[in-house]
């Protein structure tokens, strides 16, 4: 009897007990594709070989926890970190580091607090680049398209160290603001960074506003890295040196029909070099046979581009874009970079076997003018020499994949 009376009281207690709850989910992606990258200024040698591959295309495993707290106010905490399927090493297909994949938590990986209307968050996260249906191509649809890079080349995506606000309503949903010291080594003194690192008081800032009704989608995205230090390998060559970075895009979409979009999109980024020395030198981006390029003081660099998912009906989705990024402009006084452009294009379809599991296709190019340097940089076709493309060369790829969600 007591034995009995004892079980009832511990399966009472259990009823009543609050408990946090925790689920597991992810993805597992991979296509086999070619990557080729011909025509550069420099010539052949300069050329990326046609390569036949078996890569991963952002696989993930996420752990999320989440208690209710009584009063309409829960916590929880994400834990997320990339994995590569194809060869489970922590590194792209060139060889070099993939900060997606080369530590735990690579993804995202946050605590927080918050209600259905805003929530405080703090950790590593995504940012600048989350758009939902507004442009999903390479994140959730088809691994891979020509514009998904081109308007992060100085944002940071994912932001390390963040303090953010997010909203949960359903109008303004995934809205945000969000602040973060940024720096490679927390111990570095503020006096003497390295020029491997960012400088001990670089910090990044930045917000983004969805606003969604149903048939319209739009989204402005606004990011400002301080005292960034840069080098002659990055994004938007330069001495090394440090520089604010600046980047912005906005996006509107129309839902035309049920799982189908048409979206217009324009994007903004800017370089502007805090390194007295610099600012006083021209810093010549030379490529040979184009003129220009002396940038003393900074450059920026303007694209658009226009995006459509039609839905085929039977469970098979059609996608395609366009964009343009135009010449680099100089923002100090030195001279504009000519044939510094480039053309992106894609083509993609999609079968979904089910809720969870799709197929896909998918062309891409990009055409560079004789001094742009627009490379494929995300999933498996990082190019050996980093993330840009030789100048004047057109890179290209064709792949065919498949993903699975649980």
């Amino acid at each position: 009897m007591t034995m009995k009376k004892t079980l009832v009281a511990l399966a009472a207690l259990a009823a009543t007990a609050s408990f946090a709850q925790v689920t597991l989910s992810g993805r597992i992606a991979l296509a086999v594709s070619t990557y080729s990258a011909n025509g550069a200024t420099a010539g052949a040698a300069s050329d990326a070989a046609s390569r036949t591959m078996v890569a991963d295309n952002s696989s993930r495993l996420k752990f999320a926890v989440n208690e209710d707290l009584g009063g309409g106010l829960r916590a929880f905490g994400v834990y997320e970190f990339g994995l590569n399927f194809d060869t489970g090493a922590g590194t792209n297909q060139a060889g070099g580091a993939n900060s997606a994949t080369a530590f735990n938590g690579s993804r995202e990986s946050h605590i927080g607090i918050g209600n259905n209307d805003i929530e405080l968050r703090l950790g590593r996260q995504n940012v600048f680049w989350t758009q939902g249906d507004l442009h999903d191509a390479s994140a959730n649809f088809v691994g891979k398209d020509a514009i998904g890079d081109a308007y992060t080349r100085l944002a940071n995506v994912r932001q390390n160290n963040a303090i953010l606000l997010n909203l949960n309503s359903s109008s303004f949903a995934g809205s945000q603001l969000y602040w973060a010291p940024e720096v490679a080594n927390e111990s570095a003194p503020v006096s003497s960074p390295t020029a491997a690192q960012s400088s001990a008081n670089a910090t990044t800032w930045g917000g983004k506003l969805n606003w969604d009704n149903g048939a319209w989608r739009f989204m402005a995205d606004y990011q400002k890295r301080n005292n960034i230090a840069t080098d002659a390998a990055g994004t938007f060559p330069a001495a090394n040196t440090t520089a604010d970075l600046t980047s912005a895009k906005l996006g509107l979409g129309y839902r035309y029909a049920e799982g189908s979009m048409v979206a217009a999109h324009y994007w903004d980024q800017r370089k502007d070099f805090t390194d007295a020395a610099t600012n006083n030198t021209a810093t010549t981006q030379a490529v040979a046979g184009v003129t220009g390029g002396s940038m003393a003081g900074g450059n920026k660099q303007t694209g658009w581009g226009v995006t459509v998912k039609h839905n085929l009906g039977a469970g098979w989705t059609g996608y395609g874009s366009y964009g343009v990024l135009n010449n680099m402009s100089a923002t100090g006084t030195g001279g504009d970079l000519n044939d510094s452009g480039s053309t992106l294009i894609s083509l993609a379809v999609r079968k979904d076997l089910s809720k969870r599991t799709g197929i896909y296709a998918s062309y891409g190019q990009v055409k560079n003018a004789a001094a742009g340097t627009m490379g494929m940089p995300g999933g498996g076709f990082v190019p050996v020499t980093g993330p840009n493309a030789a100048a004047g060369s057109s890179p290209t790829f064709l792949l065919v994949g498949m993903m699975h969600n649980f």
